[in-house]
């Protein structure tokens, strides 16, 4: 199913529901009776808001567009016993917050618990800003607390069912092995493959090997199956071991770029430098450290 599918979330949601704006001493109306103006510090965040974390340059640099501009967009919030709770808009919350606005424009919806967690989880995957472990997490909590089968969630996010039903596997992960994929050091198709490996002292000593090591995907299938059926002829290590010479130029490397630098060696004289990257901002950071300043 096509990403067209995500579309249907926010706007789905506001035409099955008219908003309602009872004018209270806090609101006062803006345009119609789906457009108020609310108290900023009055507006408490969603529970069922699957990011955990948020970039704070980007939501500086949301409200100095806000400054400049105003609110184009409104949030959207519901009332929770008298309150307005957040359905979708935490950065422009947090930004216009950070500006110290008093009153924001907002429309108010009625939306049921897993209308709301589900709307957060389009939102955010229509920005592709959630980490894989925020994206399972919202999906097991659709299955757990709202009894959503994994093919109906896979129809409202744009998904198929096979990979809602691998990220909500990937919360099986041994911590370690989870912090480790969290941080970006390893992605979800080596976190896919070390699900083999069920005893988590296992697990953990094997990713931790993928990530020294910067093995590959095809390097980690192979990691993980001899440990799970050895061969006795072939070669204990998949990856190659770096001299102490390169180890150490890898751990001065890592210290200047201030992230993981491996070097893969294809040969006796070839080879390739990886510098591993999470995120937009860091890779922005490490090319300007190479004198590149290029738009992306």
């Amino acid at each position: 199913m096509s990403r067209q599918a995500l579309g249907k979330g926010l706007g789905a949601l506001i035409k099955k529901t008219e908003a309602r704006a009872a004018a209270t001493p806090t609101e006062t109306e803006v345009d119609d009776s789906r457009v108020i103006m609310a108290k900023a510090e009055e507006i408490q965040a969603s529970p069922f808001q699957p990011r955990r974390t948020f970039n704070e340059e980007q939501i500086a640099e949301l409200a100095a567009s806000i400054r400049e501009r105003g609110l184009v967009q409104p949030l959207v919030v519901r009332r929770v016993k008298g309150k307005f709770e957040l359905i979708a808009g935490e950065r422009r919350l947090r930004a216009v917050r950070s500006l110290g606005m008093s009153e924001v424009k907002v429309v108010v919806m009625e939306a049921t618990d897993r209308e709301v967690a589900e709307l957060a989880l389009i939102e955010n995957l229509q920005r592709e800003d959630l980490t894989p472990l925020e994206e399972a997490e919202q999906y097991k909590l659709l299955q757990t607390r709202f009894g959503m089968k994994q093919e109906v969630i896979a129809q409202h996010v744009g998904k198929s069912r096979a990979v809602v039903a691998n990220m909500v596997r990937l919360l099986e992960l041994a911590p370690a092995s989870r912090e480790m994929l969290e941080k970006g050091e390893l992605s979800v198709g080596h976190a896919k493959v070390l699900l083999q490996l069920k005893e988590e002292a296992q697990q953990v000593a094997a990713a931790t090997r993928v990530v020294k090591q910067g093995l590959t995907v095809r390097q980690t299938e192979q990691l993980v199956k001899d440990i799970l059926s050895p061969d006795p002829a072939r070669p204990a290590i998949v990856g190659k071991t770096l001299p102490a010479a390169y180890e150490s130029v890898c751990q001065q490397l890592s210290q200047d770029f201030g992230t993981r630098v491996n070097i893969a060696m294809k040969g006796k004289s070839n080879g390739v430098i990886e510098i591993s990257y999470v995120g937009r901002d860091e890779l922005v950071r490490i090319l300007q450290l190479f004198g590149v300043n290029a738009p992306l």
